[in-house]
C-alpha cells in the first residue's frame, strides 16, 4: 500500500492530547491543548476550520471520545479544577449534538478513573476499557503541587522516582469493563478485563467490537499486543489476541498515542511514542523502565490487512498524541506532538 498525503487547512493553534471524530463529510476536533475550543472542517468544502460551540466543562487532556450517529460522547480525562488547583482525573461526561451544535452534561458520577481509557458505543450503551487509577493519579498530582515539593526539587524528583519504580500491577489501572446505559444513566460492571489494563491505546471499532492496539501498561512501558473485545446484548461476549506488530518486527517497543484509522478496510497505525530499551529494562526488573531513556516519536506507518502487520510508509515527521479519524474513503490526521514537545497545527488527508 502506497501512502499519499494531501494537506488540509491548518488548525488555528497546535493540538495534542485532544479528541475528534467524523460525521458524514465533517471532521470535529478540540480539547487537549486547544482548551475549550471545538472546531469543525467540512471536507466537501475544506476552506478553513470553523469554531463551533465551546466545550462547557473543565479543560482536559486524554479524554475518552466515543463517536455515535449524529455526535459524540466525551468522558473523563485529566484537568485542573478551580476547587483543587491541581490536575485530577475528571468524573464527568458530555454529549455533543452535531446538528444542534450543542453540548449537554450526561453524568457527573463516573465510578472509575477513565483517563486514557478507550470506549465503544452499541445499542444505547457505552462500554469502557482501561483507564488510570484515579486515587493514585490524584494523590501524586496533589503531592507534586504541594508547597513542600514545589520548594524542594530533590524531594520532588525522589517522589517521582518512587512512583515510577513499581511493577505493572501496583498501579491498579482499571481492570473492569464498564457499561453506561445512555437511557437510564446507570453504570454497571459487565466483566473483568482478561488482558493487562492499559491507557493510551490505539483504537479501532467495528459494528460489535472494540480493538485496542498496544498503549501503556504502566508509565513509560508499552503493551506489545493487539486485543479485540466483542459486545452484544449488553455484555462482553468474547475477547481475543490478534496478530501484533512485534510478530514482524522483533525490536518493536510498543506504541502509545498512535494515530489510528482505516483505508480500504485496512487498519492504519501511524506515529506514536515509546522508549527504546524500556522492554528490556522491565524484563530485567528495572521497573522504572524508561529512566534515563529518550522518548522516541516515530514516523512509521503500519498497516494491518487482516492477517499481518506491515510497514506501509512514513509520516512527514514523527509525532504522537494527535487526532486521527476515518472518513468514507480516507484517514484524516490532525495535529500531534513532536519530539521537541511542539503541538502541531498541520492536518493531512491520508489515502
Amino acid at each position: 500500500m502506497k501512502m499519499h498525503f494531501s494537506p488540509l487547512p491548518s488548525l488555528p493553534s497546535g493540538l495534542k492530547n485532544g479528541v475528534g471524530f467524523s460525521n458524514h463529510d465533517a471532521i470535529y476536533t478540540g480539547l487537549g491543548s486547544l482548551g475549550e475550543k471545538w472546531l469543525m472542517l467540512d471536507l466537501a468544502n475544506p476552506s478553513d476550520w470553523q469554531e463551533k460551540a465551546a466545550f462547557p466543562g473543565t479543560h482536559r487532556n486524554d479524554a475518552v471520545c466515543i463517536p455515535v450517529s449524529g455526535g459524540c460522547y466525551v468522558f473523563s480525562g485529566a484537568g485542573t479544577t478551580e476547587e483543587l488547583g491541581y490536575t485530577t482525573v475528571l468524573t464527568d461526561g458530555y454529549y455533543y449534538d452535531c446538528s444542534e451544535d450543542v453540548w449537554s452534561l450526561v453524568t457527573e458520577q463516573i465510578p472509575v478513573g477513565l483517563l486514557g481509557a478507550a470506549g465503544f458505543a452499541m445499542d444505547d450503551s457505552l462500554y469502557f476499557v482501561g483507564g488510570y487509577n484515579k486515587s493514585q493519579f490524584d494523590c501524586l498530582m496533589a503531592q507534586l503541587a504541594s508547597p513542600q515539593l514545589s520548594e524542594d526539587p530533590d524531594l520532588k524528583q525522589a517522589t517521582l522516582v518512587e512512583f515510577m519504580s513499581r511493577p505493572i500491577e501496583s498501579y491498579q489501572w482499571n481492570d473492569k469493563i464498564y457499561r453506561f446505559d445512555c437511557l437510564s444513566n446507570h453504570w454497571s460492571v459487565i466483566a473483568t478485563n482478561p488482558f493487562q489494563a492499559n491507557c493510551g491505546a490505539g483504537v479501532f471499532r467495528t459494528d460489535d467490537s472494540l480493538i485496542l492496539v498496544e498503549g501503556e501498561v504502566k508509565p513509560g512501558l508499552r503493551s506489545l499486543h493487539t486485543k479485540s473485545f466483542q459486545f452484544g446484548d449488553g455484555q462482553l461476549l468474547e475477547t481475543n489476541y490478534l496478530p501484533s506488530i512485534i510478530e514482524c518486527h522483533s525490536e518493536h517497543e510498543g506504541l502509545a498515542g498512535a494515530l489510528c484509522g482505516e483505508i480500504d478496510d485496512q487498519w492504519i497505525v501511524a506515529g506514536g511514542a515509546y522508549f527504546v530499551g524500556s522492554q528490556s529494562n522491565y524484563r530485567s526488573e528495572k521497573f522504572y523502565s524508561h529512566q534515563g531513556l529518550t522518548k522516541t516519536f516515530t514516523d512509521q506507518i503500519w498497516c494491518f490487512d487482516g492477517c499481518e502487520w506491515q510497514l506501509a510508509g512514513k509520516l512527514p515527521q514523527g509525532c504522537a498524541y494527535g487526532v486521527a479519524v476515518t472518513t468514507a474513503d480516507a484517514m484524516v490526521i490532525i495535529g500531534g506532538e513532536t519530539q521537541s514537545g511542539e503541538a502541531l497545527t498541520q492536518c493531512y488527508l491520508l489515502t
